[in-house]
């Protein structure tokens, strides 16, 4: 895979937006997308960090929006989030949310999920909608961006994958990042030595290959999600690029992919998408 294999689509802006990552249409496919902004440097100690993940497969595009608990004041809104995506972290007051996610373009409709989500002081979390449509689920985890030692990476999985009950994830070497984790749960984050890396990965009586680049200092997850041919398909996303770093989101490149690039920020942070393929 080479950067001259990627093909880049830019989704339209309609209102404030959010960066994600995308999930290809290949088997164990990595992909690499760009959006622009990251937490800011100089965070409120009462202020914490959420992002959002569509995971559900047969789910449509949908509109996100999240208010506050009393009074329902918008806070941000992302359009047209799809399958695969994967939002940047927004930084927010401690407290309590109200997350909702309807068709897109649909504002009157009822949501497909509604939920309460928990912001706590000085702490990153991922909010993931999950499974099929019909059993739509959502769930929150925790992100501890505990930096590892100078030469290391940390990386864990989030199983979100339909079509596998569980999944296992090492290294071509042997060292186990993930081992038998539960569909709709996150791992807790394994280290690993920084550099490339190339992964087996296993479940539902699939096996496969990932190619990750993590650079020292860093923290980062792995989406293990459905593809269209129903085999596995690994979004790897920088949770932490560095050490002391405060939360960003950006994807994580793999397999030679194309790098993230910052484009056009806009009101409060919020940037339009770009999504790259990396075939």
């Amino acid at each position: 895979m080479s950067t001259r294999d990627a093909t880049t689509s830019t989704i339209p802006t309609q209102r404030r937006r959010g960066r994600f990552a995308l999930v290809g249409g290949i088997a164990l496919a990595v992909v690499a997308a760009s959006i622009g902004i990251g937490a800011p440097a100089n965070a409120a100690e009462s202020d914490g960090w959420l992002r959002v993940a569509h995971l559900s497969p047969d789910t449509k595009g949908v509109d996100v929006q999240l208010s506050n608990l009393s009074g329902g004041a918008s806070i941000f809104e992302l359009d047209d989030v799809k399958y695969g995506q994967v939002s940047d972290y927004k930084e927010l007051a401690a407290g309590t949310y109200v997350l909702s996610m309807r068709a897109t373009n649909a504002p009157d409709s009822t949501p497909v999920i509604s939920t309460d989500v928990t912001v706590k002081a000085g702490s990153p979390t991922t909010v993931v909608a999950y499974g099929k449509n019909k059993s739509l689920k959502t769930a929150a985890y925790t992100d501890d961006l505990t930096a590892p030692a100078d030469g290391k990476a940390r990386l864990r999985l989030v199983q979100a994958a339909t079509n596998a009950k569980t999944v296992s994830i090492t290294t071509t070497e042997g060292t186990s990042v993930a081992k038998d984790a539960k569909f709709g749960t996150a791992t807790q984050y394994a280290t690993i030595g920084a550099g490339k890396w190339s992964l087996n990965v296993r479940g539902g009586g699939q096996t496969g290959s990932a190619d990750v680049d993590l650079a020292s200092g860093s923290v980062s997850t792995l989406f293990v999600l459905d593809n269209a041919q129903g085999n596995l398909t690994v979004v790897p996303v920088v949770d932490s690029a560095s050490v002391g770093a405060t939360p960003v989101g950006g994807v994580q490149t793999g397999g030679g992919g194309a790098a993230a690039t910052p484009i056009d920020t806009i009101g409060h942070g919020i940037a339009k998408a770009v999504n790259t393929l990396v075939r």
